[in-house]
């Protein structure tokens, strides 16, 4: 019935707003009637277990100004992401307990400062700890699970990764199937003398100074030494490198200036509001695509990630086979 589904979203809301450790301290409190939203095996996962996680995420939600349609939408959506992801970690959970894996005291400590660290003040954290009903052990217990669910998942990723059969043929189909990631834009090597002005009569000053090292330029004067001795901008004593642009990069004039330039040349004295430029493009690389040899290392990575994922999600569909998992939410609707 849809009556009941509406009471539960109802008490997340008043879980949200009484604290639960992740929102701020909150100024009116509720008392929390709590549900079996589902079991994995033996383990039991409450609405109160799935509201500790994400008290935060509501919190804020409520901040957005929804109506109350939409407010119990994105409420329930949160929901159910939250129960499969406490699912999860309840059999991530299980099997690290079955590997023997263990959780030192300075991890969960460290965990529980950056907690801490959401808080203006350790007051405020003893505050909603204290509204929450949850005690600090049992959030270190809270937090111990989590850091064990979190890394037996990424050995087990790591695990699959590494086993995982990347062939030449999926790469070039990948390639293929892609091959707009790996356009290239036109860009420019660039370097610039740059002179500041904020005022007027500053910048007539700068802009003669700059016609005549635009002169000496001409003349075959090396564009790095005399940037390296006048240039004002970071980068000076690197030759006033300013280094590989795209269209846009560069306010204008400078932009439109740079992509005008064959490599080797050097512009006009230039204009901005921060001051007076030159600049010189030392390359040029025309718009194109980057080979297939060129992001092949790229690319295998990615369908190596792919396939783990894929094999990680079956591992933990099989584990919720055989685990007998039971989910109550639905129930409601």
């Amino acid at each position: 019935m849809r009556n009941t589904l509406a009471v539960f979203l109802v008490l997340t809301c008043a879980l949200a707003m009484s604290g639960v450790l992740g929102s701020p301290s909150a100024q009116g409190r509720s008392q929390v009637v709590d549900a079996v939203l589902a079991t994995v095996g033996e383990d039991v996962i409450l609405l109160s277990d799935v509201m500790n996680e994400i008290g935060p995420a509501l919190y804020e939600l409520r901040q957005e100004g929804l109506s109350p349609g939409e407010m119990a939408q994105r409420e329930e959506a949160l929901m159910r992401e939250a129960l499969d992801q406490a699912i999860q970690n309840t059999l991530l959970v299980r099997e690290a307990r079955r590997a023997g894996m263990e959780v030192s005291d300075r991890e969960v400590d460290q965990r529980l400062e950056e907690l801490r660290a959401r808080y203006p003040s350790e007051e405020a954290f003893r505050e909603d700890l204290q509204a929450s009903g949850e005690t600090l052990s049992e959030i270190r217990s809270r937090l111990r699970r989590q850091i064990l669910a979190i890394n037996v998942g990424m050995s087990r990723r790591r695990e699959f990764e590494q086993n995982a059969v990347v062939t030449e043929s999926e790469v070039a189909q990948y390639y293929q199937d892609n091959i707009e990631e790996f356009q290239r834009p036109e860009r420019v090597r660039v370097r610039q003398i740059f002179v500041a002005a904020e005022t007027d009569e500053a910048q007539e000053q700068a802009s003669a100074r700059l016609e005549q090292l635009r002169e000496e330029l001409e003349g075959g004067a090396d564009f790095h030494e005399l940037a390296a001795e006048h240039s004002e901008a970071p980068g000076a004593e690197q030759g006033g490198l300013i280094g590989w642009q795209q269209r846009g990069d560069l306010v204008d004039p400078l932009d439109s200036a740079a992509f005008s330039l064959e490599a080797g040349e050097i512009s006009e004295v230039l204009e901005t509001s921060f001051g007076v430029h030159i600049l010189k493009v030392d390359e040029r690389e025309d718009a194109d695509v980057a080979s297939l040899d060129e992001v092949r290392s790229q690319i295998e990575p990615r369908l190596r990630g792919k396939k783990a994922e894929e094999r990680f999600d079956r591992w933990i569909a099989n584990l919720r086979r055989r685990a007998g998992v039971r989910v109550f939410f639905d129930e409601h609707l």
